[in-house]
């Protein structure tokens, strides 16, 4: 099997540590780099904790140790509701600009950490796609913004004409996902609500969200590596795996394996545009 890989605050590390040892059948072992925090043998197979707060088991009985361990500890939060949001192909000529906003209560967050729910980078596309279908089954609610290439050319074009640029973009989408969710999310009532999302251009984003969220109502975070939150990783999961989907079906509808091409090839094609931002052609 591969790997079953989790991610905890750093200072967290030595509950999972001492909850391992607690198991009469887990034994401490050396740790084999700086970069590990503890190492425990058990069943055959090895968890490794690192001090990034990422832990590892290799054998499916640890693994399924681990993943007890995690999902039993208390995801500590001072918010009854926590909602994150994150994007992907931002950067990316081929595809479109996802955005994906996920609200979590903290025992959600906790289980979906559980399951492996981390930053979307650190993960393969078969396990985003995965943890895709957790995230839809244990979320308060969810929302994605797609934003095909051609509307992306359109829009960025618009804003660049209005004197503005891509962060402009990014706070009307991410703005977008976020209110979206509120609305499925209904009355509020009192609950405490926390909204997460990766720093990009705050006067921006707080400006866009302002028009459509009352903020008075809810705490605002705007920070960088966001992703360490759970329903900010969560959000960049379901972002990714919309991005995914979206560049599969336009493979299959253009009768072309889109993420095998190159720029230089897709900048020859006459069609480039229905698969491409070509606003980025000019990089």
């Amino acid at each position: 099997m591969d790997p079953f890989v989790v991610k905890v605050d750093p200072d967290q590390l030595e509950e999972v540590r001492i909850t391992l040892l607690d198991h009469e059948f887990t034994y401490p072992r050396k740790s084999t780099n700086q970069y590990e925090d503890f190492r425990i043998e058990f069943s055959g197979g090895v968890i490794v904790g690192y001090t990034s707060g990422k832990i590892v088991a290799n054998n499916l009985e640890s693994a399924n140790l681990l993943q007890s361990v995690v999902k039993g500890m208390v995801y500590k939060s001072d918010f009854e509701i926590i909602v994150g949001s994150d994007e992907a192909g931002k950067g990316e000529w081929l595809g479109p600009l996802t955005v994906a906003a996920v609200a979590l209560s903290p025992e959600q967050a906790n289980q979906l950490r559980s399951s492996g729910v981390m930053d979307s980078k650190e993960l393969t596309v078969a396990k985003i796609g995965e943890l895709a279908f957790e995230i839809e089954a244990h979320s308060l609610a969810y929302y994605i913004v797609v934003i095909s290439p051609e509307k992306f050319d359109q829009k960025f074009n618009e804003f660049h004409e209005e004197g503005k640029n891509l962060n402009d973009l990014l706070a009307w989408a991410h703005a977008k996902a976020i209110s979206e969710v509120f609305e499925i999310l209904g009355a509020l009532g009192d609950a405490r609500v926390l909204v997460v999302v990766d720093e990009f251009s705050a006067k921006k984003l707080e400006e866009r969200l302002s028009k459509v969220v009352d903020l008075d109502s809810v705490e605002l975070i705007q920070r960088p590596r966001a992703e360490d939150n759970p329903s900010v990783a969560a959000a960049s999961i379901m972002a990714r795996d919309a991005r995914e989907d979206w560049i599969d079906k336009a493979s299959f509808r253009l009768g072309v394996e889109l993420a095998s091409m190159t720029l230089s090839e897709a900048r020859t094609r006459s069609n480039a545009g229905l698969f491409s931002k070509t606003v980025y052609f000019k990089k």
